[in-house]
């Protein structure tokens, strides 16, 4: 019921998270690993994956987490088949998107009001949980714009429409915000489910492919920008302020720490 599509370069985390599918998932499906050892872009990755699924529901998933919820696929396909609306899911991402050169969740001092989700890592051999939502038990289903690249899933009727841009984005950065807009701009729901829960041994890198795929991205989104989700109810100046509140923090930030050098 479910291909999984994992771009790999490490034996060992692909067989841990072989592993932890098979004894968590709860529904049929297959595992489709793209050797990749930098000679393609998550992207194009991705996209080679994508063609070679049987199932009609999709996972991108980074190889190097482990599962902690039981019955993960049941739980997934179920409320895509109950809500046709949704489009995307992911475990963490953002309400609003501004014009500020980052990924979704990249808000500045306003991180915390527009974050949504929650998952664990594990980093220097200590379990850390991050907890990006203080309402969990409010609702365990939310709208965003942006998910976290970690984890996405979605159908194959969304990949009609949605594909990978690996043509703009050629590194391993950009791919989960300039997907999760394509999938939103084709009026689908994307959405976080906070309870899915798992294990990630890395919070990501950042660095000039990073800022380079986030220009990219920018150039290409801008004329929607900014924009936040309906349940914000931001109006028009609303969604400006914010975004130029991000400009200013992050612009506070990296002065700060260029001071520091």
């Amino acid at each position: 019921m479910i291909s999984i599509i994992i771009s790999t370069h490490n034996p060992e985390f692909l067989e841990a998270v072989k592993v932890s599918i098979e004894k968590t998932i709860g529904v049929a499906y297959e595992i489709i690993a793209i050797e990749n050892h930098k000679q393609y872009s998550l992207c194009k990755a991705y996209n080679l994956g994508s063609e070679k699924v049987k199932y009609p529901y999709l996972c991108f998933l980074h190889e190097d987490v482990v599962f902690i919820t039981q019955g993960w696929g049941t739980r997934l396909v179920a409320l895509m088949n109950n809500d046709k609306s949704i489009g995307l899911i992911g475990i963490a991402g953002s309400k609003y998107k501004s014009t500020y050169p980052t990924t979704g969740w990249g808000t500045g001092p306003f991180i915390h009001k527009f974050w949504r989700g929650h998952y664990y890592t594990y980093l220097n051999k200590e379990k850390t949980h991050i907890d990006l939502d203080h309402s969990l038990q409010k609702k365990v289903v939310e709208d965003v714009l942006i998910v976290d690249g970690v984890f996405l899933f979605t159908k194959k009727e969304v990949l009609q429409s949605c594909r990978f841009d690996d043509k703009l984005l050629t590194h391993f950065h950009g791919y989960d915000t300039d997907f999760s807009l394509q999938v939103y701009f084709q009026s689908y729901r994307v959405v976080v489910d906070r309870g899915l829960e798992l294990i990630h041994s890395s919070l990501g890198e950042t660095g000039d492919e990073f800022a380079n795929a986030n220009r990219h991205i920018l150039k290409k989104w801008l004329p929607e920008l900014p924009v936040a989700t309906k349940d914000c109810q931001l109006n028009f100046i609303q969604l400006h302020f914010y975004d130029v509140l991000t400009w200013v923090g992050y612009l506070w930030f990296a002065f700060k720490r260029k001071l520091q050098y």
